[in-house]
């Protein structure tokens, strides 16, 4: 039965990240062999706006990282993800989040897996007979995966399973009425992922993965079943199994068991408010607009779905942002324990 680690990070700074990934890292285990000459840490950079919990914690990759590049010095390391459907992103959210300065530090490469070439691969899967994935991913001989602990409007959460939907960039929007099938195909395929961190030192609830609460926990789970990681992080959310099917999907697909045994520091479980989908503007008018006979077939063509995708995040970011997200981005400023952190973000502080 897989193992999974739960590590609270006591105190809230970069330190006390530090020595909790230390022990989730000796948890680990991992070997060179199993890392091979190439490891890809995919992060989620998905917002260029600061707003915590919807990104990978800067301290966290800052961590992993560091002690990866320490502890495995044969092997070569890069950051990577992806820009949003119809919105380049990425290069910015490098930038506010400082994963731009966190790579220079350390001398690795950023991937914007957006903007790569891409190889078909042949599914079997009726939900999507052809996925087209990026050559870093057939490149990488190991993947280290670091989500975020969010809700999600679509998805029901956003973990470890749903943090490889970032390694299909192209036209991935055209799967989101088969989401949870599809999310359970890419893991099928994607076979080098050697282990999972977690980010819960701040999480998000409610309407994730952008419109969402943060959700301050200083915790971090870890291990090498992606589906029982996710597992673990809906029995801590308090949220049913039920709401992410992809969860349960990708066990039938043999990516892993929802089966699992606990270690680490005790924790108490958490009672997250879940998401509606009312909730999400963006994603509730998409669901309209598929639902028309004949127009949501057309508007989603991929001539013409990246532009809405563009107006998509153009609302989040000019219109929500402004609203409600700067206001929450304050309250943990000043009143998490985590703001300290935060404010000397690039994207907090005034340097961009």
């Amino acid at each position: 039965m897989p193992e999974v680690y739960f590590g609270a990070i006591s105190p809230p700074t970069q330190a006390g990240v530090e020595a909790a990934v230390y022990r989730v890292l000796e948890f680990a285990g991992l070997t060179g062999g199993e890392l091979g000459g190439r490891c890809l840490i995919k992060i989620n950079a998905m917002s260029q706006e600061v707003l915590p919990g919807r990104n990978t914690s800067p301290w966290l990759v800052e961590a992993v990282l560091g002690q990866m590049k320490e502890r495995h010095p044969g092997t070569t390391f890069a950051l990577a993800d992806s820009d949003v459907a119809g919105y380049p992103q990425f290069d910015r959210a490098c930038l506010h989040w400082g994963y731009s300065d966190i790579a220079a530090r350390h001398g690795v490469e950023i991937i914007n897996l957006a903007r790569q070439d891409y190889r078909e691969v042949a599914t079997g899967n009726e939900a999507c007979p052809v996925l087209a994935f990026p050559q870093a991913v057939f490149s990488a001989d190991s993947i280290i995966n670091l989500p975020v602990m969010k809700t999600h409007v679509l998805s029901g959460v956003s973990c470890c399973l749903k943090n490889h939907w970032g390694l299909l960039p192209r036209l991935r929007y055209q799967f989101h009425q088969r989401v949870h099938q599809v999310i359970a195909e890419i893991n099928r395929q994607v076979t080098q992922t050697v282990f999972n961190i977690l980010d819960a030192t701040v999480a998000m609830e409610a309407s994730g993965p952008k419109t969402g609460l943060p959700r301050a926990c200083g915790l971090i789970l870890a291990g090498r079943d992606r589906v029982a990681v996710d597992a673990a992080a809906l029995d801590y959310m308090g949220l049913d199994r039920g709401m992410a099917p992809h969860v349960a999907l990708s066990q039938e697909a043999g990516v892993g068991s929802m089966d699992y045994t606990r270690s680490g520091d005790h924790v108490e479980p958490a009672d997250f408010i879940p998401p509606q989908l009312g909730q999400d503007l963006v994603s509730l008018l998409e669901r309209r607009l598929r639902a028309i006979p004949g127009l949501g077939k057309l508007l989603y063509r991929p001539e013409i779905a990246p532009l809405l995708g563009w107006v998509g995040t153009q609302y989040n970011e000019q219109v929500w942002f402004r609203r409600q997200g700067r206001d929450l981005l304050q309250d943990i400023l000043g009143n998490s324990p985590w703001g300290e952190q935060y404010r000397s973000l690039p994207g907090c502080g005034g340097r961009i």
